[in-house]
């Protein structure tokens, strides 16, 4: 069978499939050092799914190596080394190179991470696979597994700029290239929340509904995503009123975001709210974990979710 069949989620599950033993859908595999966890994640980009044909070679960089710090960032972790393997057709230009190289160690460098090695092989076409690694207290971590029925449902920073770069960059406006690779990862923001009581999240790289769809299977819980609450950004409006994508694609069911989803009791997130505000950190709630079940609510009525949000080998 094809792997469209399967999709990315199950394709997974077909691979452990294999083994006799199995291990943590998370962020970041956790490896245990002492008192603390050694963190370590790859993520991967090409051509063809990723990198618009007008963005510079120094944001390409960026993007790669900022998707990769994203999931330490999701457990609440620093990030300390990076490493990546490059694919290269034989005629790319060594400035090219260069110029994500450059990019690479801005993003590397804004965050005090060191490159400790790497690899190139050639190909037909540009790939990028980077690793990433960093380390947090065990005590600290975030884990998608902690997310549990009565907390509340909240999201660092707003949703859907990125999502506007890309319907920007589809109907030829070339600014919409540096929106849709403009990603941040947010150390600061994971590492704040990790300090202040916060143990369940993870990062919306395919988007909010994916991410519940997966804590879901995950935590055994469902979630409850109040509309009216959602903090739009203000390049996600703009896109609405002059495509008419509908903010919810934009801001829920769209990849490329990296902001952070997490979790936390009720009674704590005003005071977290104000914390988070005093450093600079713009947090929000947008409903609440249930006992089961994911539905959106909109204009006052429940809609049951059926959105998956971006799935890599699906249409």
């Amino acid at each position: 069978m094809e792997i469209r069949r399967y999709g990315e989620r199950g394709l997974i599950r077909l691979i452990r499939s294999v083994y006799d033993y199995s291990w943590e859908d998370s962020d970041a595999a956790r490896i245990e050092i002492g008192n603390r966890y050694l963190l370590i994640t790859n993520d991967s980009i090409t051509k063809a799914t990723h990198i618009p044909d007008s963005a510079s070679p120094e944001a390409v960089g960026y993007f790669f190596a900022a998707i990769n710090l994203s999931d330490i960032a999701a457990c609440g972790g620093t990030p300390k080394y990076f490493m990546s393997s490059l694919i290269l057709p034989k005629a790319t230009d060594s400035r090219y190179l260069i110029g994500m190289e450059v990019g690479i160690r801005e993003c590397l460098n804004r965050y005090n991470v060191k490159v400790i090695g790497g690899d190139f092989k050639e190909g037909k076409e540009l790939a990028m696979t980077g690793i990433a690694i960093g380390e947090v207290d065990k005590a600290l971590a975030m884990e998608r597994k902690n997310f549990k029925a009565g907390d509340v449902l909240c999201v660092t920073g707003s949703l859907g700029s990125n999502a506007a770069g890309y319907y920007m960059w589809k109907n030829g406006k070339k600014e919409g290239a540096k929106a849709l690779l403009g990603v941040e990862p947010r150390i600061k923001e994971g590492i704040f929340l990790s300090k202040n009581g916060v143990r369940a999240g993870i990062d919306l790289s395919d988007g909010v509904y994916s991410a519940i769809s997966r804590i879901s299977t995950i935590a055994g819980v469902g979630f409850e995503i109040h509309y009216d609450r959602l903090p739009i950004s203000a390049s996600a409006s703009k896109v609405h009123a002059r495509y008419g994508i509908s903010t919810e694609q934009l801001c829920l069911n769209f990849g490329g975001e990296y902001e952070l989803l997490f979790s936390i009791s009720e009674p704590e997130f005003e005071s977290l709210r104000r914390k988070a505000a005093r450093n600079g950190i713009a947090i929000n709630m947008i409903g609440k974990v249930t006992e089961n079940g994911n539905v959106l609510i909109k204009d006052g009525a429940k809609r049951v979710i059926r959105y998956c949000g971006y799935e890599h080998f699906r249409s």
